[in-house]
């Protein structure tokens, strides 16, 4: 119980941190699950006046072009058929053009968009480029702008957190600056002096690893409990979970250890 209380004020901040940062995972590892499937069923449309030479279209705004698909005109002329003449059929499959479907690796954002149109357009046979870019661009804006306010949100509470825990560790060596001054005095080191403080802070960094990582393992098993139903139709999550808690992990305790080393060095210079 005195050791809860003793590292309440170490273990609430560091907490809040790893907290912000498996927000910032879960908002990041959405996004780009959304950036492949969308890239799965997204397609820029393009139409040509001659028949279009594939193989020199590999790269769109540095994006790989994964395929570029022909669109078969006998669809449109099928549909045609009831309400035109033969004659009239056969002008149409000379004067219609041609039409592609190019599929991209990955989602381009909305001034990438732009560069792929002007790029495609450089290219004097073809009439007319269809990007659709308002079919996908609200929802992956919308995924982009959470992800990155979970980034500057992780930043801010990190550099906070850091603050409160340097704070708490040198309230421990206050605390204890007579004893680590008597045991200096008999030679010890000041890292062995400090050992009882460097327990505290190692065993509130773990409190802090198995909280967080608990709530982490049971969203990623169960995110639908944040979510609500629409948005699971919509968004996945393929964190893989050993990787994610290696990262607390170390999270956890690189981010105590250096502070810890930071305001060891500080307390030795000070007392020396």
């Amino acid at each position: 119980m005195k050791f809860l209380k003793n590292s309440f004020a170490f273990i609430v901040p560091l907490t809040a941190m790893l907290i912000s940062f498996i927000i910032y995972i879960f908002s990041a590892n959405i996004l780009e699950n959304y950036k492949k499937t969308i890239a799965n069923d997204y397609s820029i449309v393009i139409i040509t006046n001659t028949p279009l030479i594939k193989e020199k279209i590999t790269k769109l705004a540095n994006i790989k072009v994964d395929k570029i698909i022909t669109l078969k005109n006998e669809n449109i002329i099928s549909n045609l058929s009831s309400s035109l003449s033969d004659t009239s059929l056969q002008l149409l499959r000379e004067k219609l053009p041609n039409f592609y479907k190019i599929k991209l690796e990955v989602f381009p954002t909305t001034s990438e968009l732009e560069v792929i149109k002007n790029q495609l357009y450089e290219n004097k046979n073809i009439r007319k480029v269809e990007i659709f870019s308002k079919n996908h661009n609200s929802i992956y804006l919308l995924l982009l702008l959470l992800s990155q306010i979970s980034m500057i949100l992780f930043t801010i509470i990190t550099i906070f957190a850091i603050i409160m825990i340097s704070k708490q560790i040198r309230i421990w060596f206050y605390e204890h600056h007579e004893k680590i001054t008597i045991l200096k005095l008999h030679g010890a080191s000041i890292l062995y002096s400090s050992s009882t403080i460097l327990r505290y802070a190692i065993f509130s960094a773990l409190i802090s690893f198995v909280i967080v990582s608990s709530i982490f393992t049971y969203l990623v098993n169960d995110i639908g409990a944040i979510l609500p139903n629409d948005l699971i139709n919509i968004v996945t999550v393929t964190l893989d979970l050993n990787e994610s808690l290696l990262q607390i992990f170390i999270l956890s305790f690189g981010i105590s250890i250096l502070t810890i080393i930071g305001v060891l060095f500080k307390y030795k210079i000070k007392y020396d």
